[in-house]
């Protein structure tokens, strides 16, 4: 009697475990869905919110003048590093090279901006959360703060919440508020240091320094993009950006460190150059071709960009007019589907819970004919071409970073989205398509701007 009485409970017991299971699966698990019937829906609503943007520029009262700042961000002990999914949050064991939040302010007597770059995997959208609020205190706000990471993959963690703390460290709001005030005392150091520039711009095709890594022998985007600052004292500045992951150093490496983006800006300062800042450009599906890793990675990256750049400086074109334009889109998205098979997926509920939930927008930067626009995500190098295409017809020059404050995953081809492979298959997040919508809604944007005369 006793023997069966164990028995039955023990067969309760099981039955509620697997139906526990079964239901859990139900409600979390899903068919990856393919038909992209929520994606119209965010593409119509996101072209009307641009189109309703007011972005009439007032005529310049004086040309550019322009601000250089920097802060130091290292923490004065080790922390979790972000970067590489393998090392669990595991802290760095000592400091290589100290990491900043460098910033430029520019106005045009009318109008004033900052751009900022953080030694950082991304921009994290805890500390965009912040920002707003800290960045009014100094007479800035998100609306007029273009921001940017360098995407070094040995930097601070703890700056994610959710499930991301398995990764990157857990959750810790003194890092993240440090972070913030790092970028707000970098613009305000920038604000107080403005003096009348004058601005040039131009690309240079680096086609030795990058490949493609998602598909063998895919395009690649080669360009070099780059902005000089020359001030009415002499003094120099300047902003490269390209589309080359950093990632010289190892998982293996804990050592704190700014990657190869670090080794370019103290090489532009040992160059003469009085700042020097770095921003992530459209690294999705695009890493450094170095013959090695590790150290001599960086030393090789930071040589052919500096080199590149320095030997072409000279015919950088002039920003021909001083307006400035900026904005900030919030992104209509579709339902988030981030598979964990090839066709089958996370439900959306359970991505949020895990994850959180962010504003996501897209940020667009006009100085004279430049175009600067900050995406919310590792933006593929592929989808360069038609932006670049349109700035040409537009007699602009344009310049796409990634990680402008919000995180949305990989945006790379729709034609990809079954490649496996871990920017497609793990970290894609939204429907097949959704590279396509960035780049019209980029595109969009770019058009918006340039009707501002």
């Amino acid at each position: 009697m006793i023997l069966r009485k164990a028995l039955r409970y023990l067969l309760l017991t099981l039955v509620g475990v697997v139906a526990f299971f079964v239901i859990l699966m139900i409600f979390s698990v899903a068919p990856v869905d393919r038909t992209n019937a929520d994606l119209l829906p965010s593409y119509d609503t996101t072209m009307k919110r641009i189109e309703a943007l007011d972005v009439a520029s007032r005529e310049p009262s004086a040309g550019f003048s322009v601000g250089f700042g920097k802060t130091n961000i290292t923490p004065s002990e080790p922390v979790p590093t972000a970067g590489y999914g393998k090392r669990m949050g595991k802290p760095y064991h000592s400091v290589h090279d100290s990491i900043f939040v460098r910033a430029m302010v520019i106005t045009n007597g009318v109008k004033k901006v900052a751009i900022v770059s953080a030694d950082l995997l991304i921009m994290p959208p805890t500390v965009t959360a912040l920002l707003d609020e800290k960045l009014r205190a100094i007479g800035f706000s998100l609306d007029n703060t273009y921001l940017g990471a360098t995407h070094s993959h040995n930097s601070i963690g703890q700056w994610g919440e959710g499930a991301t703390r398995i990764i990157y460290g857990d959750y810790d709001a003194s890092v993240v508020n440090f972070i913030a005030d790092g970028i707000v005392s970098s613009v305000k150091n920038a604000d107080e240091d403005v003096l009348p520039a004058t601005l040039k711009s131009g690309r240079i095709a680096v086609p030795h320094a990058v490949e493609n890594r998602l598909i063998d022998d895919g395009p690649e985007d080669p360009m070099l993009r780059a902005i000089e600052i020359v001030r009415a004292d002499g003094t120099t500045g300047v902003m490269l950006s390209f589309p080359a992951h950093a990632t010289c150093l190892s998982q293996g490496t804990l050592e704190l460190s700014r990657d190869f983006p670090g080794v370019v800006v103290d090489e532009l300062e040992s160059k003469g150059y009085t700042f020097a800042m770095y921003l992530a450009g459209a690294v999705g599906s695009h890493k450094g071709s170095a013959p090695a890793k590790n150290w001599s990675c960086m030393t090789w990256m930071a040589d052919q960009l500096t080199q590149a750049f320095i030997s072409v400086r000279d015919s950088l074109q002039p920003i021909r007019d001083s307006s400035v334009v900026m904005a900030r889109v919030p992104l209509a998205l579709s339902e988030p589907q981030v598979k964990i098979s090839e066709d089958w997926k996370i439900r959306g509920w359970l991505f949020r819970a895990a994850f959180g939930e962010y504003e996501n927008f897209l940020t667009v930067l006009r100085l004279g004919d430049l175009i600067m626009l900050g995406t919310p995500c590792d933006f593929s190098g592929e989808l360069m071409e038609p932006l670049d295409s349109l700035a040409t017809r537009l007699d602009k020059n344009v310049l796409v970073t990634s990680f402008n404050g919000g995180y949305i995953g990989y945006v790379t081809r729709g034609k990809y989205y079954d490649v496996d492979h871990y920017e497609t298959r793990l970290m894609n997040w939204y429907a097949p398509g959704t590279g396509e919508y960035l780049t019209e809604s980029l595109k969009k944007l770019m058009l918006v701007v340039s009707d501002t005369n």
